[in-house]
């Protein structure tokens, strides 16, 4: 897999439609059943616009902090707004906070943010070895272009948010994604209880 080449163009069309999919559960209302996930939903202020800009982004977290990276550099239309707009808002399940974004520009402090991430994945050593001149990503190869990537450190405080968190889909709309998610469960549970019971058939014939 040539990670190099998947990174060198931002998604378009349907990828970019499968990248903003989790934050359309979001907004119907079933941000709650991705909180298991490593993914958050960020807010930040657009830059030209004023208006809220939301992205789905995967975190490592250590301690307090929170750690996302641009797989594009800086070329990514949320970084290039929180340059400028650093006060962010924070959406993880049911947890909506407020949160100070910086770049991470300590190389100790980067090193540790990347081994959080490749820690439990080996496609992210993949993905980190495409995104730099490194020809591995373990902590000694990384150690030496921690400065490569695009590191942001999302520190949360007590304040009130100043960037609201996704807006729902009228009620209209959610219900009717309800209504049809029971189906999907019900039809699913249906053909799960049809595959049993030839099993179970079979095994009052041998009794």
């Amino acid at each position: 897999m040539n990670v190099s080449k998947l990174l060198e163009e931002r998604p378009q069309g349907l990828t970019r439609s499968i990248y903003r999919l989790p934050i359309s559960l979001y907004r119907l209302g079933w941000g709650g059943i991705l909180s298991w996930l490593p993914m958050l939903v960020m807010t930040t202020k657009g830059r030209r616009s004023g208006a809220p800009r939301h992205v789905m982004v995967e975190f490592r977290r250590h301690g307090s902090k929170y750690y996302v990276f641009s797989a594009w550099g800086e070329r990514t239309d949320w970084y290039r707004n929180l340059l400028q707009h650093p006060r962010v808002t924070i959406q993880h399940g049911a947890h909506v906070f407020a949160a100070d974004a910086r770049p991470v520009q300590d190389n100790a402090e980067a090193l540790r943010a990347l081994y959080l991430f490749t820690r439990n994945s080996r496609l992210y050593e993949l993905v980190f070895a495409g995104m730099s001149s490194a020809q591995a990503a373990d902590l000694n190869s990384l150690a030496d272009v921690a400065q490569e990537f695009t590191l942001v450190r999302l520190e949360p405080n007590d304040e009130t948010p100043e960037l609201p968190p996704v807006e729902l889909y009228d009620e209209g709309t959610r219900q009717m994604a309800n209504v049809f998610a029971l189906i999907i469960v019900i039809r699913i549970l249906l053909f799960l209880i049809r595959l049993a019971l030839p099993y179970r058939d079979d095994k009052r014939e041998k009794n």
